[in-house]
């Protein structure tokens, strides 16, 4: 069966299934990349920034995007590729996306399909419709800008590698050559936080990963650098819009 020009087409579907620490290279795609986890994470980092992919959720990155990912904890998800010339309709920068039970279901879906043949117009418009549903889907908050000068965004990294990190702002700046103010400067010019909000943030996206583990709330809060635990499920809500029980409640009973 032929289809016309402007029927939608997917390259293929590759299943993610990932071992805690698993991490790829640099690398990029002439596809787009939708991708998704029903169990467990993926830290994703491009040039410019670095964000939590948990379940409920849906990444995108457009084509030729260099990127890297790493699975703090077992993972289990699929990425779908799509043409260079279908992805005019998706964002042009890379995002995540809330994923409401029918763009899973209808993901689950399409991944299904293709392993079993479909013709090309049914699976042209479901893929249309998963893009319409992913256009118009929330933006998820679990996104952290890093800076580009290279002083700060060393400091950024040395933070999201060690959250408990008790070292203060003069600390840092001393460390990376900077003076405190400049150091609030870059990260306000170049992260639009401050750099007491985007190390709360920091904190926030890597405790999901000791969430998702199963720690206590009490645990993750002291693995973060917290000495009360009611100011950590304070700055967690603020940032993510529920507390770290709910989403570590949420997460394991649903996707174990």
């Amino acid at each position: 069966m032929k289809y016309g020009k402007s029927a939608m087409m997917m390259e293929y579907i590759q299943p993610l299934r990932h071992p805690r620490k698993y991490a790829t290279k640099w690398h990029q795609h002439p596809t787009g990349q939708i991708y998704w986890v029903t169990r467990g994470m993926v830290m994703v980092e491009t040039e410019l920034m670095q964000w939590a992919l948990t379940p409920g959720a849906v990444g995108w990155f457009p084509p030729a995007l260099p990127h890297r990912a790493w699975m703090p904890v077992d993972t289990l998800g699929a990425s779908l590729h799509l043409e260079a010339r279908d992805c005019g309709s998706l964002p042009s920068l890379p995002c995540i996306r809330a994923a409401n039970p029918f763009l899973m279901l209808l993901l689950e879906n399409i991944r299904k399909k293709n392993t079993i043949g479909q013709p090309p117009e049914r699976q042209s418009h479901l893929l249309q419709v998963m893009i319409d549903e992913i256009q118009y889907a929330d933006v998820l908050p679990a996104q952290l800008v890093l800076p580009h000068d290279r002083r700060a965004r060393q400091i950024a990294q040395k933070l999201l590698t060690a959250p408990e990190c008790g070292l203060t702002r003069s600390n840092l700046a001393e460390q990376a050559g900077l003076s405190v103010r400049t150091l609030s400067r870059l990260f306000v010019q170049q992260t639009g936080l401050t750099f007491s909000r985007w190390r709360q943030k920091a904190k926030v996206i890597m405790a999901l990963e000791y969430l998702l583990r199963g720690e206590s709330v009490s645990q993750v809060a002291e693995l973060c650098g917290y000495e009360n635990v009611s100011s950590f499920i304070a700055v967690f809500s603020r940032f993510l819009g529920t507390t770290p029980g709910r989403f570590q409640s949420v997460n394991q009973s649903v996707h174990q």
